[in-house]
């Protein structure tokens, strides 16, 4: 019988209030189904806010202090932050606690996790909840935002089924569809759905402020395609670098396969056969 077994989960301490941490504090406390929701964050001005805005109901200013007074953890802080965060947690892999994650990719954990010769703990549940806005921080988050969320769960080699239910448990309390997924598979997929989408976004609207269109005719951004398109370029930039870099050779891959596609199109367009222009367009509606 696995340690963590009989294990009640009482109390969550959520790390990193951002848009997301901040959203699920809320979101724990809006359905009571724990007793407690602690939360960390390595900005005192952000932590002083949820405890006055009654987002957790206690905030930790110790990390390990924080862990050791929790039954789950939650960690919700950028790519780039994620070792730091993992350096001071892994003294408690592989005991009673429950780890869990939101990370857009799963990289650098893993890597990670492997290079520290983690790779068999127990208690690490890879978590991906499909929620999120282009605004950050703390003061943007929403006690619904994972209503009805797609939320992606991975494990870890032999990782505690009961570990993997108590987090699937939590993200359900909250209204998530949980789908479990190799965290590998996790990275591919999320590079075509997410990643690069928002690669695609940035670009394009890099390519109009360039055209110094957004001065010549300030109400282009309000509507139409163009706001459609580039409304997510409006996420945080260094948040987005640090899941480019990390999930680098999916995205790089299918970004030379739109590419390709584009080039394809170009052609297309600059031809005289207006039926295989019709007839790509057609090929390219979204599949239902």
């Amino acid at each position: 019988m696995s340690n963590t077994e009989n294990i009640q989960i009482n109390k969550i301490l959520v790390v990193g209030l951002g848009l997301i941490g901040a959203s699920l504090c809320r979101a724990l406390k809006n359905n009571q189904k724990y007793d407690k929701v602690l939360g960390y964050d390595c900005d005192r001005d952000v932590t002083n806010y949820a405890l006055k805005n009654n987002y957790v109901d206690e905030v930790s200013l110790d990390l390990k202090k924080g862990i050791n007074d929790s039954d789950l953890i939650v960690i919700c802080v950028p790519v780039h932050q994620i070792k730091y965060i993992l350096n001071i947690a892994k003294d408690y892999f592989n005991t009673e606690k429950i780890f869990t994650d939101t990370l857009s990719t799963k990289n650098t954990i893993l890597e990670f996790m492997n290079n520290n010769n983690f790779l068999d703990t127990k208690n690490f549940v890879l978590s991906h909840p499909m929620a999120g806005t282009e605004h950050y921080g703390i003061k943007n988050s929403k006690s619904d935002l994972f209503f009805e969320a797609v939320t992606f769960i991975s494990s870890l080699v032999d990782l505690n089924l009961d570990n993997i239910n108590k987090v699937k448990n939590m993200w359900e309390s909250l209204n998530c569809n949980v789908v479990l997924i190799d965290p590998k598979i996790h990275d591919e997929y999320l590079a075509i759905i997410s990643h690069a989408p928002h690669a695609i976004s940035f670009a394009l609207s890099k390519n109009t402020n360039t055209q110094y269109l957004s001065k010549k005719f300030p109400e282009i951004n309000l509507k139409g395609s163009l706001s459609g398109m580039t409304r997510i370029a409006n996420s945080e930039p260094e948040a987005w670098a640090s899941i480019f870099k990390d999930n680098r050779s999916n995205l790089t891959k299918y970004i030379d396969e739109y590419l390709e596609e584009l080039g394809e199109l170009k052609s297309m367009i600059a031809s005289e056969n207006d039926d295989a222009l019709v007839s790509y367009l057609k090929k390219s509606k979204p599949i239902k």
